[in-house]
């Protein structure tokens, strides 16, 4: 799949571990300065989404945090236009529960859990 538009990355990001299984899911800040992590609570402050796959901690981490970027899901009915959160494991569901952080609003359908979509990325808020 194609993703066509601007993308904003976040420059001088590192791996915090191997996030090599966690391509396309929301990462927020580590422990250590400059590094990320997959987020781990649906309250959790994320960055925005993994782009790239590092396998060890201290690559570099590409996190898109604006524009439209492809993102895994955890819901298989999401549908086009739809307010997007994030689950404790950093696939973006609907923004239906109220502790959710919004992030963004989905450009594509997903029929399945771990469908990989396009998303337009807004930056994070409670609403």
């Amino acid at each position: 799949m194609a993703v066509y538009g601007e993308t904003i990355t976040l420059p001088g990001l590192a791996a915090g571990g191997d996030l090599s299984a966690v391509q396309y899911k929301v990462v927020k800040l580590a422990s250590t300065a400059g590094q990320v992590i997959v987020v781990n609570a649906t309250t959790d402050v994320a960055l925005g989404i993994l782009q790239n796959d590092p396998d060890a901690a201290g690559q570099p981490a590409l996190v898109a945090a604006l524009g439209v970027a492809k993102a895994i899901v955890g819901v298989a009915d999401l549908v086009v236009g739809e307010h997007l959160g994030f689950n404790s494991t950093g696939q973006l569901v609907d923004h239906a529960t109220d502790n959710r952080r919004k992030i963004g609003i989905a450009l594509e359908p997903s029929t399945a859990v771990g469908d990989i979509v396009r998303v337009l990325l807004q930056g994070l808020s409670r609403y």
